[in-house]
């Protein structure tokens, strides 16, 4: 999945719009990840404590690309995910579609 919009349940995280992601790229970390709680999506944000959340309404983005760290993941491709969809976890902000190998 590298273009399209991405759907987001964490309604904490400033780049959360109307459940969509309008980070423009995510990054998901947890290199020596083998479960899906050790990685995290490390582009969140959170709104109370966040200075910018007022203008990510402005912004029209959609995510172009999805970068990963979870190198045993099975949509891992070269550092990039090739998931057909990715669904980041509500209270852990992990990534709930990594795979393991």
């Amino acid at each position: 999945m590298q273009s399209g919009d991405l759907s987001c349940n964490v309604t904490n995280c400033a780049h959360n719009f109307g459940y969509e992601c309008k980070a423009g790229a995510i990054n998901i970390g947890g290199g020596g990840a083998v479960e899906n709680i050790e990685t995290t999506c490390t582009t969140f944000v959170d709104k109370a404590k966040s200075s910018f959340v007022n203008s990510i309404d402005a912004l029209n983005t959609d995510v172009c690309n999805i970068k990963c760290e979870a190198s045993n993941c099975v949509h891992n491709e070269n550092k990039g995910c090739h998931a057909d969809n990715v669904q980041i976890d509500v209270q852990n902000a992990c990534c709930n579609t990594f795979e393991c190998e």
